[in-house]
């Protein structure tokens, strides 16, 4: 269980998000209205907490123990979702979690149980929330692939990354660490400060060399990225211009706004009276249920926490 854990050049594949409890909807929790369902510690990001100081610096807490079982869960979990891991590795570390554990380093704590060197948990910390952020989107990307978004992050942060990485996967097919590379080499010097639909623009400039003709004729995908970049500047320098995009030709907008009217019809259909005699009358199936949409408005609300505009 060493560093290469990760080497292998696979394409990420769109990660299967099932309906309701289990994946079957209301006829799945009512069916299991006797048996609570829940995730094994570790299994899942939400399982984690995220990284804080420790509670002091004796034995620990019941809340350190359960946490600190969850992220060694979470690391064992590695060859699944690297993110999971890292967030692991990154709570233990913040929490000082391993201070009972008879092996004082976190280096060697690490090592002795997973084989995991210094060096390759740093890179793990420093990754977890891009594939957190990639996982939302239905993608189940490759550790080695994260690694080649480094210098996009460095140089325009992690929602840049993100949306080459979701870029690649939505208009050239199949990602891997390869592909990657070869999009990040040609990204041209973007303005700072410009949104991820901006990005997302560059690299298609990139991988569709026609929808920016380079000078002379030729079709060459690097002129074609700094073409598209080139406009994105003249864009953002123009003053008093009335062109906008349209919002509407946004397949990301349009997604938000079908999501707003499911979650409408949602709060429509959902009161506090009617919540009660369900509880009343069926409260183990009532509460399952009501379990089931508190974990998907968390899902909501950590999918829309994220950097908003300056007003």
């Amino acid at each position: 269980m060493g560093s290469d854990l990760f080497s292998d050049d696979e394409p990420g594949t769109p990660q299967t998000t099932g309906t309701g409890l289990m994946g079957r909807g209301y006829p799945g929790v009512v069916q299991d209205a006797s048996v609570v369902i829940k995730a094994p510690l570790g299994t899942t990001l939400e399982s984690i907490p995220l990284p804080r100081p420790p509670a002091g610096d004796g034995e620990l807490s019941s809340d350190e123990e359960e946490t600190f079982e969850a992220c060694k869960a979470g690391v064992d979990n590695l060859h699944k979702a690297f993110w999971i891991a890292g967030k692991s590795l990154e709570t233990m570390k913040t929490g000082n979690l391993h201070r009972s554990s008879g092996v004082p380093n976190f280096a060697d704590f690490i090592w002795i149980n997973w084989e995991i060197s210094e060096s390759h948990a740093q890179r793990l910390m420093s990754e977890w929330r891009i594939g957190e952020a990639l996982a939302s989107l239905g993608w189940r990307p490759r550790e080695s692939q994260v690694r080649e978004l480094t210098p996009v992050v460095k140089s325009h942060g992690e929602d840049a990354a993100v949306a080459v990485y979701d870029t690649l996967a939505r208009e050239g097919g199949r990602v891997t660490s390869s592909a990657l590379k070869d999009v990040v080499k040609q990204l041209p010097d973007i303005p700072s400060g410009v949104s991820p639909a901006e990005v997302v623009r560059v690299v298609r400039g990139i991988l569709e060399p026609s929808a920016f003709p380079a000078a002379g004729g030729t079709d060459n995908s690097e002129q074609s990225g700094h073409d598209a970049a080139a406009s994105l500047t003249n864009e953002s320098e123009a003053q008093g211009s009335s062109q906008k995009p349209d919002p509407t030709e946004s397949e990301d907008v349009r997604r938000l706004v079908q999501g707003l009217a499911l979650v409408t019809d949602a709060a429509k259909a959902i009161n506090r009276p009617a919540v009660r005699r369900a509880i009343d009358e069926h409260p183990e199936a009532a509460m399952l249920v009501v379990k089931e949409i508190e974990t998907t408005l968390g899902k909501i609300g950590r999918a829309i926490a994220v950097r908003r505009p300056a007003s």
